[in-house]
């Protein structure tokens, strides 16, 4: 099955997503002992520049091997969220889009899914003012200079969650690769992916 999507609003609109951040910052909950937890998970609470600066000292070490090394730590990420959204109902052919409206008023970077086949498969994801794209664009003079291997660590989170929404589906999971083919950091209006079985 292919979904298309562009029936729905995209971008939410400003209601929308204030009142989905609203619906967020109800079941936040801080304990005697001053720990915030939110959905029994404790969290924190942290500036864009502090998680940008531990990123970009990351991008310097690793160089291009963070691909190797921490890109399939990151696919993990992808594929518990796309696994929780599946547990609270979105059922698996739908757990793609559920995660796009999902990250909307979270901070991320509002997320669109364009194409969603899981058979073939092929997905394509569009984020908007994504919180580390949109960083590196005012921050890094030349980037391709700078990291001339970088493509954005949410290129391995979608692979993470179509994994997740292919197992769930109980279908055999393919090699899935990811190819970022819109880059906001480097002066396209957004970030695309899209994410492939290997041929």
């Amino acid at each position: 099955m292919v979904q298309n999507i562009g029936e729905g609003e995209f971008p939410p609109s400003l209601e929308k997503l204030n009142a989905d951040l609203k619906s967020i910052l109800e079941k936040i909950e801080i304990d005697e002992e001053g720990v915030i937890f939110f959905e029994g998970m404790r969290y924190v609470f942290v500036p864009q520049r502090w998680l940008m600066i531990t990123f970009m000292e990351i991008l310097k070490v690793m160089g291009a091997s963070i691909k190797n090394f921490l890109w399939p730590f990151i696919s993990i990420s992808g594929a518990t969220v796309a696994n929780q959204l599946i547990d609270r109902g979105a059922p698996p052919e739908n757990v793609i889009e559920a995660y796009a409206e999902f990250n909307n008023p979270r901070g991320w970077g509002l997320t669109k899914s364009v194409k969603t086949d899981l058979e073939k498969p092929e997905v394509i994801i569009q984020m908007y003012n994504d919180l580390f794209s949109s960083w590196l664009r005012d921050n890094v003079k030349n980037l391709k200079n700078q990291f001339p291997f970088f493509e954005s660590a949410w290129g391995a989170n979608w692979i993470g969650a179509v994994q997740k929404a292919i197992e769930r589906k109980g279908s055999q999971i393919p090699k899935l690769t990811c190819k970022q083919v819109k880059f906001l950091a480097l002066g396209d209006d957004y970030d695309e992916w899209i994410v492939k079985g290997e041929e």
